[in-house]
Protein backbone atom coordinates (compact mmCIF):
# COMPACT_ATOMS: atom_id res chain seq x y z
CA UNK A 1 0.00 0.00 0.00
CA UNK A 2 1.65 3.84 -0.85
CA UNK A 3 1.76 5.09 2.65
CA UNK A 4 0.77 8.80 1.15
CA UNK A 5 1.14 11.93 3.27
CA UNK A 6 0.19 14.05 6.63
CA UNK A 7 -0.40 16.76 5.82
CA UNK A 8 -2.67 19.95 8.17
CA UNK A 9 -6.25 19.74 6.75
CA UNK A 10 -8.23 22.80 5.29
CA UNK A 11 -11.59 24.27 4.87
CA UNK A 12 -12.11 22.64 1.66
CA UNK A 13 -10.97 19.18 3.06
CA UNK A 14 -14.36 19.38 5.38
CA UNK A 15 -16.63 17.31 3.36
CA UNK A 16 -14.76 14.54 2.87
CA UNK A 17 -13.62 14.44 6.47
CA UNK A 18 -16.79 14.68 7.49
CA UNK A 19 -17.58 11.25 5.36
CA UNK A 20 -14.45 9.80 6.71
CA UNK A 21 -15.87 10.78 10.71
CA UNK A 22 -19.27 8.36 9.76
CA UNK A 23 -20.70 10.05 12.68
CA UNK A 24 -20.50 13.52 11.85
CA UNK A 25 -22.63 13.71 8.78
CA UNK A 26 -25.31 13.23 11.21
CA UNK A 27 -24.42 15.27 14.70
CA UNK A 28 -24.11 18.67 14.20
CA UNK A 29 -22.18 19.25 17.06
CA UNK A 30 -19.61 17.20 15.74
CA UNK A 31 -19.37 18.79 12.49
CA UNK A 32 -19.19 22.52 13.96
CA UNK A 33 -16.27 21.09 16.32
CA UNK A 34 -14.72 19.70 13.41
CA UNK A 35 -14.98 22.39 11.28
CA UNK A 36 -13.81 24.62 14.37
CA UNK A 37 -10.68 22.76 14.49
CA UNK A 38 -9.80 22.67 11.00
CA UNK A 39 -9.92 26.30 10.50
CA UNK A 40 -7.69 26.52 13.84
CA UNK A 41 -4.97 24.16 12.10
CA UNK A 42 -5.42 21.84 14.87
CA UNK A 43 -6.66 19.33 12.29
CA UNK A 44 -3.88 16.71 10.37
CA UNK A 45 -4.94 14.22 7.82
CA UNK A 46 -3.89 11.29 5.91
CA UNK A 47 -4.10 11.73 2.28
CA UNK A 48 -3.51 8.87 -0.53
CA UNK A 49 -4.38 9.25 -3.78
CA UNK A 50 -5.78 12.77 -2.89
CA UNK A 51 -8.33 11.73 -0.59
CA UNK A 52 -8.26 11.57 3.52
CA UNK A 53 -8.28 8.14 4.79
CA UNK A 54 -7.58 9.35 8.26
CA UNK A 55 -6.94 12.80 10.54
CA UNK A 56 -5.96 13.54 14.19
CA UNK A 57 -7.17 16.74 16.41
CA UNK A 58 -4.05 18.21 18.40
CA UNK A 59 -5.05 20.95 20.59
CA UNK A 60 -2.18 22.67 21.95
CA UNK A 61 -0.97 23.25 25.48
CA UNK A 62 -4.91 22.20 26.63
CA UNK A 63 -4.31 19.68 28.86
CA UNK A 64 -2.85 21.30 32.13
CA UNK A 65 -0.12 23.14 29.77
CA UNK A 66 0.28 20.52 27.61
CA UNK A 67 -0.83 19.23 23.76
CA UNK A 68 -4.18 16.73 23.97
CA UNK A 69 -5.20 14.14 21.19
CA UNK A 70 -8.40 15.21 21.01
CA UNK A 71 -9.52 12.76 18.67
CA UNK A 72 -7.79 10.26 16.35
CA UNK A 73 -9.93 8.72 12.88
CA UNK A 74 -9.29 6.01 10.64
CA UNK A 75 -11.47 5.33 7.76
CA UNK A 76 -13.17 1.80 8.38
CA UNK A 77 -11.91 0.37 5.12
CA UNK A 78 -8.06 1.99 6.03
CA UNK A 79 -7.70 0.30 9.68
CA UNK A 80 -5.17 -1.84 10.10
CA UNK A 81 -2.56 -0.53 7.51
CA UNK A 82 -0.66 1.69 10.30
CA UNK A 83 -2.82 4.76 9.52
CA UNK A 84 -2.93 5.40 13.31
CA UNK A 85 0.29 4.76 13.94
CA UNK A 86 1.59 7.01 11.34
CA UNK A 87 -0.61 9.65 13.40
CA UNK A 88 0.40 9.29 16.49
CA UNK A 89 4.08 9.19 15.34
CA UNK A 90 3.15 12.92 13.60
CA UNK A 91 1.10 14.20 16.07
CA UNK A 92 4.52 13.84 18.62
CA UNK A 93 6.71 15.32 15.96
CA UNK A 94 3.99 18.57 15.79
CA UNK A 95 3.74 18.64 19.36
CA UNK A 96 4.16 22.18 20.55
CA UNK A 97 5.42 20.26 24.04
CA UNK A 98 7.55 17.58 24.89
CA UNK A 99 4.85 15.44 26.87
CA UNK A 100 1.92 14.89 24.76
CA UNK A 101 -1.70 13.11 26.04
CA UNK A 102 -4.69 11.61 25.05
CA UNK A 103 -7.51 9.77 26.13
CA UNK A 104 -10.12 6.77 25.08
CA UNK A 105 -12.50 4.89 26.99
CA UNK A 106 -11.62 1.68 28.38
CA UNK A 107 -14.06 0.05 26.00
CA UNK A 108 -12.18 1.24 22.90
CA UNK A 109 -9.50 -1.76 22.75
CA UNK A 110 -8.37 -0.97 19.40
CA UNK A 111 -7.26 2.51 20.57
CA UNK A 112 -6.11 0.93 23.54
CA UNK A 113 -4.00 -1.29 21.42
CA UNK A 114 -2.35 1.45 19.25
CA UNK A 115 -1.56 3.27 22.21
CA UNK A 116 0.21 0.63 24.23
CA UNK A 117 1.99 -0.52 20.45
CA UNK A 118 3.07 2.91 19.61
CA UNK A 119 4.62 3.42 23.29
CA UNK A 120 2.56 5.85 24.67
CA UNK A 121 2.45 5.68 29.27
CA UNK A 122 -0.59 5.08 30.91
CA UNK A 123 -0.95 8.18 33.33
CA UNK A 124 -4.42 6.89 35.21
CA UNK A 125 -8.05 7.10 34.66
CA UNK A 126 -11.40 9.42 35.00
CA UNK A 127 -14.68 8.33 36.09
CA UNK A 128 -17.93 9.95 35.09
CA UNK A 129 -17.66 10.86 31.78
CA UNK A 130 -19.72 8.03 30.48
CA UNK A 131 -21.07 6.15 33.17
CA UNK A 132 -19.30 2.73 33.64
CA UNK A 133 -16.99 3.46 30.75
CA UNK A 134 -13.89 5.35 32.43
CA UNK A 135 -11.82 7.59 30.71
CA UNK A 136 -8.03 6.20 30.19
CA UNK A 137 -5.32 8.62 30.20
CA UNK A 138 -1.80 8.47 28.14
CA UNK A 139 0.83 10.41 27.57
CA UNK A 140 3.81 10.12 25.58
CA UNK A 141 7.49 12.26 25.65
CA UNK A 142 9.25 13.25 22.63
CA UNK A 143 12.58 11.84 22.10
Amino acid sequence: MDMGAVRRATPEDLDALFRLDGVAPGDLERRTRLNTRVRSGEVILFERDGYPSGYAIIRPRSFFGCDFVESIMVAADDRRFGIGSLLLRQVVILSSTVRIFTSTNRSNTPMTALLHKESWQFSGQLEGIDVGDPEMVYYKDRA
